[in-house]
């Protein structure tokens, strides 16, 4: 079977989900990620600087699907798209810890991409 890619750019479709360097719990993002990988929707995890506004929407940027999640230090976590600003993230939630809710951002994030309903939080 042949990987889906972007025949223009080579890119092959996926979120992107930004984190910083330290201070973010390895549990939470596996959580994420598993949210998305039981969706389909692949995703590759990169690191950058500033609060889950800040990189859910860079990442949201480099997405090919244009769906970028960011993570922060103190758990608080964003879907943003590229087309809307900043501060107007999709979907923004408080993880306080709780991988169940790590585990909705990455579901709610592939949604965004299928352009389904969101589960609640």
């Amino acid at each position: 079977m042949s990987s889906v890619y972007n025949r223009w750019t080579g890119e092959r479709p996926r979120v992107v989900l930004m984190r910083p360097l330290r201070n973010v719990s390895e549990v939470m993002v596996r959580e994420v990620l598993l949210g998305l990988e039981e969706e389909g929707v692949p995703v590759v995890v990169q690191e950058g600087n500033g609060d889950a506004e800040e990189l859910g929407h860079q990442a949201a940027r480099l997405s090919p699907l244009e769906v970028g999640i960011g993570l922060d230090g103190q758990g608080k976590a964003v879907i943003h798209h590229c087309k809307l600003r900043r501060h107007q993230p999709v979907f923004t939630a408080h993880l306080n810890l709780r991988p169940e809710a790590a585990r909705v951002v990455g579901t709610n994030a592939a949604r965004l991409v299928k352009v389904l309903p969101f589960k609640p939080l």
